[in-house]
């Protein structure tokens, strides 16, 4: 594989960019689609379209706090405490919070 020079690098980050916004949108799309076919003909709830986008959602947003992480470490000007472990902490409190939640209202419905 060929060394890319910096136009090329910036025309693959674009066109991944385009790529990602373009998955997003459509998976808003069809979750959105897949939700109001539920509620409105009381079609079975498929939650893939959901869950793919979520998963898509977080890993781009704990990858781009990695990287920003990763570039400022040994810099005492930009000296913060851990950002992702603190996010991926914070995740997955909210996360058992919510199913906790969501057992007791089933489980006393």
């Amino acid at each position: 594989m060929k060394k890319m020079d910096e136009m090329d690098r910036n025309i693959l980050l674009r066109s991944q960019s385009l790529g990602y916004r373009t998955m997003a949108a459509l998976l808003c799309i069809w979750t959105l689609y897949n939700c109001w076919q539920t509620l409105q003909n009381g079609a079975d709830y498929q939650p893939l379209p959901g869950l793919i986008l979520c998963c898509s959602v977080c890993v781009q947003s704990l990858s781009q706090i990695a990287i920003k992480q990763k570039m400022v470490a040994g810099d005492e000007e930009y000296a913060q405490p851990n950002v992702l472990l603190r996010t991926i902490l914070a995740a997955l409190v909210l996360t058992v919070i919510i199913l906790s939640l969501g057992t007791l209202i089933l489980v006393k419905g």
